[in-house]
């Protein structure tokens, strides 16, 4: 006969059974990543995808408070922050223009904020200073609509030789702040999203011409004029008598 009592529910499965397959597959791919660290570090790490527009150098980029046209890229000699003693520095020429109202700094609060150099382990570096030439003049601003010469500066060692260089430009945003109520122009270094990255190829600095030294002719040496003997005659002798 066929029973119709309650059928007892399904043994829960061993300790150790179903876990271990819930755990396989992260397993795996941990162990996968452990192996693939390792190999990213030594190729260069996951290529990376430039977000911003790839721009060519000798063209205006507009940044918002200045209009900046990257020139070119050289190694160079610069008398050192203190001192007289001349650095090795890696130079940016640029040409730029002021198209706000107030007279801007080139260094710490101005220029330099929006300006950054690529390093070769991924880190966007302000300049260490920024020089500039304005109406025949050395100056350390940008005046409204005067146009400035200026030159972004980098320190290097006695070795460094790079090939290329990659410049990001940052942009400028007039407005205010959460605690500040007056309107200003800011840049935002954390910012990752730049206006312009521009790969540059590196002058290497020039060598010196080499001195020559002209050998030194032999003097000329004046021979004596000879003169000719005279054969003299001798005198008779006479006898007294």
């Amino acid at each position: 006969m066929q029973s119709y009592g309650p059928v007892p529910p399904p043994s829960p499965p061993p300790p150790g059974g179903r876990g271990i397959k819930r755990w396989a597959v992260p397993l795996a791919v941990g162990c996968a990543v452990a192996v693939l660290v390792p190999v990213l570090w030594v190729t260069g790490g996951f290529k990376e995808t430039p977000k911003e527009p790839v721009k060519r150098p000798g063209r205006p980029l507009d940044l918002g408070l200045f209009d900046v046209t990257v020139r070119d890229a050289r190694i160079g000699l610069a008398t050192a922050t203190f001192g007289s003693a001349k650095e090795r520095f890696l130079i940016v020429r640029m040409r730029v223009v002021n198209k706000g109202e107030e007279t801007e700094p080139l260094g710490l609060g101005g220029l330099s904020d929006g300006v950054s150099a690529l390093t070769r382990a991924g880190k966007w570096l302000r300049p260490e200073r920024i020089e500039g030439v304005a109406a025949g003049s050395k100056t350390d601003v940008v005046q409204p609509g005067l146009p400035v010469e200026a030159s972004a500066m980098w320190k290097m060692g006695p070795a460094d030789a790079p090939r290329k260089l990659t410049v990001g430009l940052r942009e400028w945003k007039y407005g205010h702040g959460f605690t500040d109520s007056t309107f200003n122009w800011t840049v935002d270094r954390e910012d990752e999203t730049l206006v312009g990255r521009l790969t540059l190829d590196v002058a290497a600095l020039p060598q010196p011409p080499a001195t020559w030294t002209p050998i030194p002719r032999p003097s000329a040496t004046r021979t004596p004029a000879v003169r000719p003997s005279v054969a003299r005659t001798p005198r008779p002798t006479g006898s007294r008598r």
